[in-house]
């Protein structure tokens, strides 16, 4: 056996211990033993040494994951995707550190209940690892973690994380520019969670947003209706699987992709009138969010509402939500989230194009 807890004495980092939350769920992530019913997290110092002894066990003979331990590390990894943007946490190297260590504990325990909360980690995990290589640009990379996300959320039942897994593997394809891969992919959604109505919105989003690269706006605002009418019949089974789920949240994330689907669909067939409906809904999605909730997501809908006035043939009212936006980041690009630069990319060969300055 290894050492005591308490003889191991590590530290969280500062800048991952800045971001642990106090309970789960956090930031989307349920507990793998206790689902959405809520727990507490180990304090930092526990936390650290209960991870630490985690990862010194031998996976041959270790015993089953304890609560604390289960807490410790679901908590970890919410800290770890709060400080995604924060230059001075660990980043993505500890997430995937830690996945090994879970992945060798998975292959070591025999079939029975007790590898479905190794599972669930894992396919967190992956996914958070799939998404913090995003962020960097390592879009091959992030693809692959998503892939094994997805196999070890379904053996662990995981839901929210199977929809996560394809919802971003579609984005991915779009990013590719690959509309039948994104269909594809948004599609699946709902095999992997049938009656839930929350993965059924996202999943029509996801839908709206595939056809919309082709300029199909028949089917973009088809797959958009039926996004919002899932809203509807959101009930207790779709709140167990996830966590962050409220009408609220869901609405915003509806309203947000409503709006990038109506942005993109204008853009592809130069339609001012589906600009100003993609305008609607980008503001509806920047009035959902608090002044001082997910500041990263606020720059994102404003750069997204200039981008569709600039499609509705409003250059000057484009420009002048830009300059708050470069302000907030130093008057240059490289201080914004990787999501806003690429949406504030685009949005800059477009005001090139009516002669403005971006």
């Amino acid at each position: 056996p290894g050492p005591p807890v308490a003889a191991l004495a590590p530290v969280l980092p500062a800048g991952l211990a800045a971001h642990l939350p106090e309970r789960l769920p956090d930031y989307g992530l349920l507990c793998p033993l206790h689902d959405a019913a809520g727990c507490a997290v180990p304090a930092p110092a526990d936390l650290a040494a209960l991870h630490t002894a985690f990862r010194a066990a031998d996976p041959d003979t270790a015993a089953p994951v304890d609560p604390d331990t289960a807490h410790a590390l679901a908590g970890l990894l919410a800290a770890h995707l709060r400080a995604g943007d924060s230059p001075t946490a660990p980043g993505t190297a500890a997430v995937e550190d830690t996945l090994r260590v879970v992945l060798r504990r998975l292959a070591a325990r025999p079939a029975g209940p007790d590898r479905r909360p190794l599972a669930r980690l894992a396919g967190e995990y992956a996914h958070a690892a799939g998404a913090l290589r995003m962020q960097d640009g390592r879009n091959a990379t992030a693809m692959a973690c998503f892939t094994r996300a997805l196999g070890w959320a379904e053996l662990a039942g995981d839901h929210a994380t199977q929809v996560a897994a394809l919802s971003d593997m579609s984005f991915l394809a779009r990013l590719d520019g690959d509309p039948d891969a994104a269909l594809g992919y948004a599609r699946e959604i709902s095999r992997v969670a049938p009656a839930r109505h929350w993965a059924g919105a996202m999943g029509q989003i996801a839908q709206a947003r595939a056809h919309a690269m082709t300029g199909d706006v028949r089917a973009t605002v088809r797959h958009l209706g039926r996004s919002r009418l899932h809203l509807d019949h959101i009930g207790i089974h779709d709140e167990s699987d996830a966590a962050w789920l409220s009408i609220a949240s869901m609405r915003l994330r509806v309203e947000a992709g409503a709006a990038a689907a109506l942005r993109d669909a204008a853009a592809a067939v130069d339609d001012p009138l589906l600009a100003r409906r993609a305008v609607a809904a980008a503001e509806t999605a920047l009035a959902l969010l608090a002044p001082d909730q997910l500041p990263s997501a606020r720059l994102l809908f404003t750069v997204r509402v200039a981008d569709c006035h600039l499609l509705a043939q409003d250059p000057r009212a484009a420009a002048d939500l830009l300059g708050p936006v470069l302000a907030a980041a130093g008057g240059g690009a490289d201080g914004l989230p990787p999501l806003v630069r690429r949406e504030l990319a685009g949005l800059r060969r477009r005001l090139a194009g009516h002669g403005l300055a971006g």
